[in-house]
């Protein structure tokens, strides 16, 4: 009985092997099948479109009208979903096309970037997006291969792989420091120009929390000049405008170049965590994986780099 349903895949690839090798067990063995299989295929197939398509008898098979004309648009199905096979495979095993990367802006300019221009160098068939935001971002509705979180991951349903911890401590430049007052102690914070960090708790009080050797401090401090991002308070502090609280990786290339220097030694504010995250898939495409295997170790190294103490 004919119906208004489209032709079911299964059965169109099974008359196109059936068309092909010209026999009902020569199909059963080239698809690997039981030949009652096809010839359940080929009858389902005929009552659906209502017309005889195959000719039996008990050597060969031949086709109807019918039978010829549907075999052109079985093969054309086969060979579409050869290529899908191919077309995907493709996708999942070479290291190319686009990856999507989310990170907080101080950690994208200091750290990830150049360690993605060493991997696109590499790949240069890899098309990295990197997303500067300093909001929490849904890696799976948002469309992200990977986001660099700091302090929490907030989602069980992710993978995070550790990358290691970021300390906060007390930096100036050389010029600063040879005008300003002494600075032996956190109390004789009052006594200095702080570059301060905005980003923290409207509720907060305006001061430095910091910690040596299990000992915590809270100390009023005086902004000269207050941002909510790293660069600019690095700036300031490598221009001589007063003491700035930064993450080691931040600071290295200036504390390289003696353009900035560690004060209170021992004191430090802050330490937390960062990871990378991104939703789970097995197997990962390939450039996932080389993604990883590149960035994880190398962020590993340069946290781990960063004194426990400056």
């Amino acid at each position: 009985m004919k119906t208004n349903h489209p032709p079911s895949p299964d059965a169109l690839l099974a008359f196109d092997a059936l068309a092909r090798h010209g026999g009902f067990t020569a199909a059963a063995d080239a698809l690997g099948c039981a030949k009652s299989r096809i010839s359940q295929l080929v009858k389902q197939l005929e009552q659906e479109l209502g017309t005889v398509l195959v000719l039996r008898n008990t050597r060969r098979v031949a086709l109807t009208e019918a039978g010829q004309r549907l075999a052109v648009h079985a093969r054309q199905l086969r060979e579409m979903l050869d290529r899908v096979r191919g077309d995907v495979g493709n996708v999942q095993d070479c290291v190319e096309g686009p990856l999507v990367i989310s990170s907080a802006s101080a950690f994208a300019q200091f750290l990830l970037v150049p360690i993605l221009s060493e991997l696109s160098n590499q790949y240069p068939g890899l098309e990295m997006q990197l997303q500067v935001e300093n909001r929490l971002q849904d890696p799976v509705a948002e469309g992200l291969d990977f986001c660099v979180r700091t302090r929490n991951v907030y989602d069980e349903g992710l993978v995070a792989k550790p990358l290691g911890f970021m300390r906060e401590t007390v930096y100036a430049s050389p010029g600063y420091l040879a005008q300003a007052p002494r600075l032996e102690h956190p109390e004789d914070l009052c006594l200095h120009r702080v570059l301060y960090d905005s980003s923290k708790a409207p509720s907060e009080a305006v001061e430095w929390s910091l910690e040596k050797d299990g000992v915590y401090l809270r100390m009023p401090v005086r902004p000269v000049l207050s941002c909510n991002q790293y660069a600019p308070l690095l700036s300031g502090a490598v221009a001589g405008c007063g003491l700035t609280l930064l993450p080691h990786y931040v600071a290295s290339h200036f504390l390289a170049s003696g353009q900035l220097v560690p004060v209170l030694p021992g004191w430090s504010h802050d330490c937390w965590p960062a990871f990378l995250v991104y939703p789970y898939r097995h197997p990962l495409p390939r450039k996932n994986e080389v993604f990883i295997q590149h960035v994880v170790p190398r962020l590993r190294a340069l946290l781990a780099a960063e004194p426990q103490t400056a």
